[in-house]
């Protein structure tokens, strides 16, 4: 929008048109940006917007294109956005249109950039306000160890969204965390019903990674800790030696005047322990610590091409190698059933950003992932499970061999018409899986109590066999049309369809609509909104795991057969296949009747600016309301019916389904906040109340009464009571001496946890049936007095089954901080010759060439014992108690609390 018309003593000229886009370095077009014109020389050399007469601003529209029209001259044109370093040009227009596109670079000292005043109060849909956005200064108050910097955003993202968060890697899904280091910007929550996306954008997670820079830079890091630096783990004793290590590394710079790249590196070494706490065949207590190391190795490189003023490429590819010994090894998992895996992940990405005219944007991408897997099982020996009590023997999963190949197609088309921004574009996705397996290959014995397994008294036997290979082709297409239309200055309207299918499952057309409205209350041309208020609503479908579809590929009945024997005689023998000939086997298929899990989600919120322009920040509250209908669920059709023992399909054998017979609804409040309080202190806050109800923990769950789903109705996996409630919080801030501190705290409220007794009384090979309360106890009654009432693990007629996830967990109290002191020497950069008009600030000098960092951070600082999820079997030794930390953030099981030493060398 033109605020100020350009001033000139001049003879009227022809007039003509200077449009384009401004874009950050990867070519990605940047929203809002801010564009001063003026006629050259009347402007500051600053470039500081309206400090003289004759200087006019235009904002870049949602798709970063701006457009104006002035009379033939030479015009100083200065851009500055959020973020970014501004740049100054100086054009000379004719009597022919201009067509620039304006690159600018990532910004060094972020608090020192001004906020647009038209950005304030923006009634865009990616500019809402409960977004969350990590760049800069804030991305150092998340952790530098990679995995904890995950489940930090992962859980930030589903505190506020469905399913827990989804992953975007310049633009692509599927892939996974890139290192801290190569990370520019973490967004979650932007433009949270864009029809562009198949998920709700209050779980998304958007990540870029680092362009090359037009002069050569290196950053090098490492960080490091010791068990002598940590305090003990509260659910073990004295443990084996142990470390971390962390070590980082990039450089970046021009391969020629269009041309740049950006080259990292990085190794994780982690001298794991595994805590197991459970007890020994012969009913002796173990509590011991096991060495679990893995290392984690990374390399990649990306590059940055500008073909011309209208067309960039950017392409990036990464090395990933994973390493881990005793994996699954833990809790109440003895040794004997560690695995030592291998994987690695190979990924391509190329992306095509192109100009079609002054108004049409077209980005074109592809990614490759190429994923190996290797496993390799400690014991072959039959797996042993008693309920609550043990698992001994070889593991499960046993040997595996595993190759997945996806590819990734996406073109997008955004338009410029008026008061419209049209966009409209697809993606489709192919994954192509081989994949040996010789799970339960060496057969499971089941056992519901220590008692039952020192008796000899297993509950059920499981043997596989047949062919160890399977392989699977799926794909799924998503397409879209969206339009974004201005109706008034201060009213903003979203429509957009979306069309979505999958292949290898029954439901092939699943239409998702989508409408938004965004009204600035009393926002006028010189005044910014009171407040922000923005509707949504739309319809979000689930993909069907393909992991779900390979099972049901494998374990048909004839390429594998999956044998389960009730109440075995043969224990401790393994039979062999032929004197199992007269068992029939227990298919898994999906069903023809399956639908596409979706949810209908509607939201509400306010939001407001702070401080003038809204540099102080920002505040908002978003309710949100779900109903999800066709859950997946996995149900055994074929169980016998209680009291007659008759089979609905006939004959003596299970038969396993993926259905999607489950329902969920839920209601959320969430509240953010973030805070721009002075040049040295940045606060962010986000806060979730939200009840989650359901009747299904996801594909592979079955129903604890195998023909009536709707009895496992009840707070979900994620609800609390009476309302689960998050709150995570970070801040940084900027001290004295080039010192600086970040702090990250999360806290929630008692999460929920299923309650069983370790019995399969209605012998559908199901250990999940639930106890009932205890109100008429009779002479066959299994009492058991608990924190959370009495139970009675043979329920008698009269007595209510109690709820799915009765049982109370622990509650979360999570707080790291780091200090750290920045140490700047060497040459500076030459200042560029300028002159400062009177009045007016001299420019600050040019930082040192080097940077030397060093620090600590200090993780779970207060020493706070979080305890993991309680021992749900009623018959277990452990019942109601948590036998291991809630490691969600922590570096190692090893520790409670965990001292990191790291330093760092930039230049």
């Amino acid at each position: 929008m033109l605020q100020q018309p350009l001033a000139s003593s001049a003879a009227p000229a022809a007039v003509t048109t200077l449009s384009g886009t401004i874009t950050d370095p990867s070519g990605a077009l940047i929203p809002h940006a801010v564009l001063a014109i003026s006629v050259a020389g009347s402007a500051g050399p600053d470039g500081s917007l309206g400090a003289s007469p004759g200087v006019s601003q235009i904002t870049t529209d949602p798709m970063g294109h701006f457009s104006i029209s002035l009379p033939a001259g030479t015009y100083d044109v200065a851009v500055s956005a959020v973020g970014f370093d501004g740049m100054s040009r100086t054009i000379t227009l004719g009597t022919r249109p201009i067509l620039l596109d304006l690159r600018l670079t990532i910004a060094t000292t972020l608090d020192e950039i001004d906020v647009p005043s038209n950005a304030a109060s923006s009634t865009a849909a990616a500019d809402n306000k409960s977004s969350l956005i990590f760049r800069g200064d804030q991305l150092n108050t998340l952790s530098d160890n990679d995995n904890t910097m995950q489940q930090q955003v992962l859980a930030m993202a589903g505190g506020g969204g469905e399913g827990g968060g989804s992953i975007y890697v310049d633009g692509f899904s599927g892939g996974r965390f890139p290192p801290k280091d190569t990370i520019r910007e973490i967004r979650i929550n932007q433009n949270p019903f864009s029809s562009q996306y198949e998920d709700l954008g209050y779980g998304r997670v958007e990540i870029f990674t680092k362009p090359g820079s037009d002069k050569v830079h290196g950053n090098f890091s490492s960080s490091g800790s010791t068990k002598a630096f940590n305090s003990l783990n509260p659910y073990t004793g004295e443990q084996p030696p142990y470390y971390l290590l962390f070590s980082r590394g990039d450089v970046s710079g021009p391969l020629g005047k269009k041309t740049s790249a950006f080259l990292s590196g990085m190794r994780d070494d982690q001298q794991n322990n595994a805590v197991v706490n459970a007890f020994n065949p012969d009913g002796s207590q173990l509590s011991i610590a096991v060495s679990a190391p893995t290392t984690d190795t990374t390399a990649g490189l990306r590059i940055d091409r500008q073909l011309n003023t209208k067309n960039t490429l950017v392409s990036r590819y990464e090395y990933s190698k994973s390493d881990a010994t005793n994996s699954g090894v833990g809790l109440l998992v003895l040794p004997s059933e560690g695995i030592n895996t291998s994987t690695t992940v190979q990924t391509f990405q190329i992306g095509n950003t192109q100009l079609v005219g002054p108004k049409i944007v077209s980005e074109t991408r592809f990614q490759y992932l190429r994923t190996r897997l290797s496993q390799t099982p400690a014991s072959t020996a039959p797996t042993i499970v008693v309920q609550g009590a043990f698992n001994g023997g070889g593991a499960p999963t046993q040997a595996s061999q595993d190759s997945q190949d996806q590819f990734e197609f996406q073109e997008y088309l955004s338009f410029s018409f008026g008061n419209h921004f049209l966009r409209t574009g697809a993606r489709y996705r192919l994954l192509h899986e081989t994949n040996i397996s010789t799970a339960n290959f060496n057969g499971q014995y089941t056992f519901p109590t220590l008692a039952a397994y020192q008796a000899g008294t297993p509950s059920l036997f499981s043997l596989t066999a047949g062919k160890a290979n399977a392989e699977l082709t799926t794909g799924d297409l998503g397409a879209y049309a969206e339009d974004e239309w201005k109706i008034r200055k201060n009213i903003t309207a979203v429509f957009g369809l979306r069309l979505e299918s999958q292949t290898a499952i029954p439901d092939h057309f699943n239409p998702a609509p989508r409408a938004g409205i965004t009204w600035a209350v009393g926002q006028t041309e010189k005044h910014p909104a009171l407040f922000t208020i923005r509707g949504s609503a739309g319809i979000f479908y689930q993909r069907f795991a393909p992991g779900n579809i390979l099972t049901s590929i494998r374990q048909n009945g004839i390429s594998q057969q999956a044998f389960l024997i009730n109440n075995p005689s043969f224990y401790p023998n393994i039979p062999s296949v032929a004197q199992l000939s007269g068992v029939a086997p227990t298919p898994y298929s999906i069903s023809p009747h399956l639908r596409v899990a979706s949810e209908n989600i509607a939201s509400l919120s306010i939001e407001r600016s702070l401080g003038k322009d809204g540099k102080l920040g920002s505040v908002n509250a978003t309710y949100y309301a779900v109903r999800g209908v066709h859950q997946y669920n996995s149900e055994n059709v074929n169980a016998a019916i209680s009291g007659s023992g008759a089979r609905p399909l006939g004959g003596s054998s299970d038969v396993y389904q993926f259905a999607s017979d489950g329902i969920e609804k839920a209601q959320s409040l969430n509240l953010n906040t973030n805070l721009q309080l002075t040049k040295r202190l940045s606060v962010f806050a986000f806060y979730s109340a939200r009840r989650d109800t359901a009747d299904t923990s996801g594909a592979a769950s079955f129903p604890s009464q195998p023909y009536n789903v709707s009895a496992d109705y009840g707070p979900s996996g994620l609800g609390f009571r009476p309302v689960g409630q998050r709150l995570f919080a970070d801040a940084d801030v900027k001290l004295p001496f080039n010192f600086s501190s970040e702090m990250f705290l999360a806290a929630s409220s008692h999460s929920r946890f299923d309650i069983t007794t370790g019995t399969d009384r209605n012998n559908d090979t199901q250990f999940n049936d639930r106890p009932a309360f205890a109100t008429n106890p009779g002479p066959t009654s299994i009492l058991y007095a608990t924190p959370f009432g009495t139970f009675d693990a043979n329920p008698q007629p009269g007595e209510a089954i109690i709820p799915h996830n009765y049982g109370i967990a622990p509650r979360l109290l999570f707080l790291a901080m780091g200090v750290s002191r920045q140490v700047k020497f060497g040459p500076r950069p030459a200042e560029p010759a300028t002159t400062v008009k009177a009045g007016q600030p001299a420019p600050a000098r040019p930082d040192p060439a080097y940077n030397l960092s060093f620090g600590f951070d200090a993780v779970n600082v207060l020493n706070t014992t979080n305890g993991g999820t309680p021992i749900g079997v009623l018959s277990s030794p452990f019942f109601g108690r948590s036998i291991s930390t809630n490691n969600l953030f922590g570096l190692t099981s090893a520790a409670n609390r965990i001292i990191l030493l790291h330093t760092s060398f930039r230049f």
